[in-house]
């Protein structure tokens, strides 16, 4: 168990400290063994497990907060003072308990990272790695800044990909609403007129009578399933597994193979930057590094290359036997890494790819649009003429 104590020194000093002991007699003698005296010991364990508040931070209150710690550091503003503010301010009552949460591990001895790393849902392991390293090295305020720009740059890199998957999105609810129209409304009126001429309709035509019967009698039951669908995979894709399957489908196809690459590699030469840039090894930051990417195929080249790096070779003959990235940022990374400068290689490498992950969704968006629009076609275009076909057939047999 841990305890905050009180302990009172040979020479008549005072200290205050984090330690463990089995229970408070046991710290007693323990103290004593050392020639201190226990003043006073209040438990951790109990209280702050009782207090654990995990919720998750939204990426713009997360980089509000990470704004706000980095400009009362700079200003001499204590922690403890700042968490105690931003509570304040806060309306969320769970945001609130989380923050007040963490103040209340900082008063009782924590440092900063270990305190957040408490709370992984709202500090993720990257996010922890970081303020650890700058706390380690003395910069905590200049780290809390990279982690700031961090944490716009992904804000800026989701909306890109956001603003990509609205078009799309858009057309393909119109168009099966569209279809679930006719399959409800239209087609099924045709085929009770059809019924009673009693004409014999081609195959094709019988099965798109009986579909459309069948979703005109279940219409409402149809548009639940279809919400609930929709509701389903919004949050599947919360889930890493989910994530990760419609990363490897969205690499797969052609339109796209490009952006995910670019994104894959983007993401990557940022985080890795900034993760060296606050003085971690190379080793942790592929690790950590590795974990912020969203393409499965690249998270394993990372881990592939960490692997060999540990083994002792050097990561840019890693990288370049798994293909990791392009001959240009090979070159880049060969000279940084001999001149001993790979954070500010990546720092570059990581505007460059900014650049090209924009260019690309901007083709990708453009390639898009006519082909969702004549799949689209094709499906509508394809019901109207099924069903031309089936009038045709009709007037025809009646003609007979």
């Amino acid at each position: 168990m841990r305890f905050l104590t009180t302990v009172l020194n040979g020479d008549g000093t005072t200290v205050r400290e984090e330690l463990e002991a089995a229970d408070v007699q046991a710290l007693h003698a323990q103290l004593h063994r050392q020639g201190q005296t226990l003043l006073r010991a209040k438990a951790l364990d109990r209280d702050l497990a009782a207090a654990v508040v995990d919720v998750e931070l939204k990426p713009r209150r997360l980089l509000l907060l990470t704004q706000a710690l980095a400009e009362a550091l700079e200003a001499g503003v204590p922690l403890l003072s700042t968490f105690q503010a931003v509570a304040e301010q806060e309306d969320d009552e769970r945001i609130v308990d989380l923050l007040q949460d963490v103040a209340k591990r900082i008063e009782a001895g924590q440092v900063l990272s270990d305190a957040m790393a408490a709370h992984p849902l709202a500090f993720p392991a990257v996010y922890c790695a970081l303020v650890r390293a700058g706390e380690q090295s003395g910069s905590l305020p200049q780290v809390l800044y990279s982690i700031a720009g961090f944490l716009e740059w992904r804000l800026e890199i989701g909306g890109i990909v956001k603003q990509a998957m609205v078009y799309p999105v858009v057309v393909a609810t119109a168009g099966y609403g569209m279809l679930l129209f006719m399959l409800s409304f239209v087609i099924p009126r045709l085929g009770a007129v059809l019924s009673k001429i009693g004409t014999e309709l081609p195959a094709a035509s019988r099965m798109l009578i009986a579909t459309s019967g069948f979703v005109a009698e279940h219409v409402v039951a149809v548009i639940l399933v279809t919400i609930a669908a929709a509701v389903a995979a919004v949050f599947a894709l919360r889930t890493r597994g989910a994530r990760d399957f419609m990363a490897s489908v969205m690499a797969a196809l052609p339109v796209l193979r490009h952006v995910v690459a670019t994104l894959s590699i983007a993401q990557f030469c940022r985080t890795f930057g900034v993760l060296l840039q606050a003085g971690l090894t190379m080793t942790h930051a592929l690790e950590l590094a590795a974990a912020s990417v969203s393409s499965p195929r690249f998270r394993a080249d990372i881990e592939a290359v960490r692997a060999r790096i540990l083994g002792g070779e050097r990561l840019v003959d890693v990288a370049s036997d798994v293909e990791l990235l392009p001959p240009v940022a090979l070159s880049m990374v060969k000279v940084g890494e001999e001149a001993g400068r790979l954070p500010v290689t990546f720092e570059r490498l990581s505007r460059l790819y900014d650049r090209e992950v924009k260019a690309a969704v901007k083709r990708a968006l453009g390639l898009m649009e006519p082909i969702v629009t004549v799949l689209l076609g094709v499906v509508v275009g394809g019901i109207a003429v099924l069903v031309v076909t089936t009038i045709y057939s009709a007037m025809k047999g009646l003609g007979k």
